[in-house]
This record gives C-alpha cells, sequence and structure tokens, in this order.
C-alpha cells in the first residue's frame, strides 16, 4: 500500500513531533517546509495528499511583494498565500488545512473563501478529527 505523502508548512517543525506521530500511524510520510518559498517550491516538485500549513511562517524572498501586494491579512498570515497558490495548482479544498494557535475570524472568513479548513492549534482533539476527514475524502471528487 502506497503511503500517503504530507507537506507541513512550519517554522518550529520540532515542536510538530506529536503530529508527524500521528500521521506515521495514518500511513503518512511528512516533509517539512519552515517558510513560504520552500513550501512553494516543494508544491511544484512533489503532489501531496494533503496540506497542514501554519499561518504564522516567514517569507523570506522570492514571494515576498506578492504577499505584499495582497494585502496586510496576508502579509501578517503568509499560510493564506501558500494556501491560496495550493488551490490554483488544483489542490482541492479539502485538502488543505491551516492552522493557527490563535482563532482569527478574518482569517476564518478567508479560509471559507478560499474553500479550505481552518483549525487552532491548541485543540488537538478537532485537529486530529480534521486531518482523518482530508485523509478519507477522495480528492478526485470536485469540491
Amino acid at each position: 500500500m502506497e503511503r500517503h505523502k504530507i507537506l507541513i508548512m512550519d517554522d518550529e517543525p520540532h515542536l510538530l513531533d506529536w503530529l508527524e506521530e500521528y500521521l506515521s500511524s495514518k500511513g503518512c510520510d511528512c516533509s517539512f517546509a519552515k517558510n513560504v518559498d520552500e513550501a512553494i517550491d516543494m508544491l511544484g516538485r512533489q503532489r501531496f495528499r494533503a496540506l497542514i500549513l501554519d499561518l504564522n511562517v516567514p517569507a523570506p524572498g522570492q514571494y515576498y511583494s506578492a504577499i505584499e501586494a495582497k494585502g496586510d491579512l496576508y502579509l501578517t498570515y503568509r499560510g493564506l498565500f501558500v494556501a491560496e497558490h495550493a488551490r490554483g495548482i488544483s489542490y482541492r479544498g479539502r485538502q488543505v488545512i491551516l492552522y493557527s494557535v490563535h482563532d482569527i475570524d478574518e482569517v476564518r472568513l478567508q479560509a471559507e473563501r478560499l474553500g479550505v479548513t481552518y483549525v487552532t492549534k491548541g485543540r488537538p482533539r478537532i485537529f486530529k478529527q480534521e486531518i482523518d476527514a482530508v485523509l478519507s475524502y477522495d480528492p478526485t471528487l470536485v469540491s
């Protein structure tokens, strides 16, 4: 059986051992990106079953001006830029999970507009339930 490939974008991946362990138990292999540039580069080179994207990651160079042009919300929560990019290259909405330690109404609304999932980091049971739903979701179906 082929293992699912999951991209996790977080600038503090050492804090996500629990997530990597959980995904591994579900038949997944994790790849990590620490910033916007790394994540977009990885999306260009490989197809992932799902993306788990922290909202608050650095944008060190190549995409900074594009993020800045999107406005303050994207400049503050750069994970939105990666989520929007992923949707633009045919990742279905249910395949993209945004997360943050904060529950931010403005981000929640933008996530809904993009058609992606938004969860808070401090609620592991809900986070795991969403991951399970994503892994059981068929990305070939229209969303």
